[in-house]
């Protein structure tokens, strides 16, 4: 062998590689996309858009569990020669039809009309691919698209179907998450934003694998480079769709872990507070629970501290509400060494720094900031 030809042997060698682990990993993420959506489905029910999901996600799981070598062994044993490719393209062609159903764009019809118009072209094509594959002859079937192989039209018109359904779904869906795009804001735009990049490029790859089957079988042109720019595309297309598909997720566990260390900080910064008007008055502490999250912490004792104020307020002034949060930690120090001397609360109660808050970070401000004033006039004692 000479230094070319071990060079081109080295090179795909490391696109083999490149490409199982990618599709490892895709086979991973999915997987987990998978049993998540079930989950969801479980929890909260399932229409036509959460079912249709879960089918692309299961479809596309399953095709790239085809794609391994023991299982399209099995399968082309077990069926017929060539039916691992048959199974595999038709899993992709299920998994775009289904998300074509998922980023529908309700206008002048609605999500379960296009459903019924997209099995048309579904089963069409499934059929062809079917039909196409058994007039392939048997040695043929299992090969790669190559020059040779594309010559035969049989073979070449099952890879024409392939790609042009999924040309045709890719771009189907492009034009309906680029509808969604333009209402979109934060991170469900660069969600959407990477989804088009991603389905984009997937279009572009069954473009340039058409265009290489139609000038190698019909001996206009035959550039290689056109197969090796649908593998960088198809590559690039489904890194880009995996992480826009998965930045909801994402997004979500992050803003959760982040919202987690804040409120259990939040929490902590609440306890001078929360323990001078525990102390005083213990009857607003609420029944404890068997496991609490940072979050439910923070609620709890921003309704204890609320409740306390309210007891409370008969022994603060007017002026409270508009003091700075120095005289009003004194203010309230007083207040409560003068309830547990009395014993009860005198007089009508009312809302003390009453919250017009819109969620729980809100409420907790003015709170929080009244402790920490509570904590510098206790440590100057």
């Amino acid at each position: 062998m000479d230094s070319s030809d071990s060079s081109v042997a080295t090179r795909d060698g490391c696109s083999v590689i490149v490409v199982g682990v990618l599709n490892a990993l895709a086979a991973v993420v999915f997987a987990g996309a998978l049993c998540w959506r079930l989950e969801q489905i479980r929890r909260q029910g399932g229409g036509l858009q959460p079912i249709a999901m879960t089918v692309a996600i299961a479809a596309l799981t399953l095709a790239f569990v085809v794609s391994n070598d023991d299982v399209a062994d099995a399968l082309n044993t077990a069926l017929f020669v060539g039916a691992e490719r048959v199974v595999y393209c038709a899993l992709l062609a299920l998994g775009v039809a289904a998300l074509i159903v998922v980023f529908f764009f309700p206008d002048h019809s609605t999500r379960e009309h296009r459903a019924g118009v997209e099995a048309i072209p579904l089963v069409a094509a499934i059929i062809g691919l079917q039909v196409t594959m058994l007039v392939i002859p048997t040695d043929m079937r299992t090969e790669t698209i190559s020059e040779p192989t594309v010559q035969n039209i049989a073979f070449a018109l099952f890879v024409l179907i392939a790609s042009g359904y999924l040309t045709y779904g890719f771009l189907a869906c492009v034009h309906s998450v680029r509808r969604f795009l333009r209402v979109a804001d934060g991170y469900l735009r660069i969600s959407l934003g990477l989804l088009v990049l991603g389905l984009a490029a997937l279009a572009l790859s069954s473009l340039l694998q058409i265009a290489f089957v139609i000038g190698a079988s019909t001996g206009l042109f035959g550039w290689d480079w056109l197969l090796t720019c649908n593998t960088v595309c198809a590559i690039l297309g489904v890194v880009a769709f995996l992480i826009g598909i998965s930045y909801p997720m994402l997004h979500a566990r992050w803003q959760s872990m982040t919202a987690g260390r804040r409120h259990r900080r939040e929490a902590e910064e609440l306890l001078p507070l929360w323990t001078l008007i525990t102390d005083a008055i213990p009857e607003v502490v609420l029944p404890a629970g068997s496991s609490m999250s940072s979050s439910m912490l923070l609620r709890r004792r921003v309704i204890e501290i609320r409740d306390g104020l309210t007891q409370l307020s008969p022994y603060l002034t007017e002026d409270f509400e508009v003091v700075d949060d120095a005289a009003r930690a004194e203010m309230l120090w007083a207040a409560a060494d003068e309830y547990v001397a009395v014993g009860r609360a005198r007089g009508a109660v009312r809302d003390v720094l009453p919250a017009d808050a819109v969620d729980l970070d809100q409420d907790a401000a003015p709170l929080i900031r009244l402790s920490h004033a509570l904590a510098e006039v206790q440590a100057s004692v």
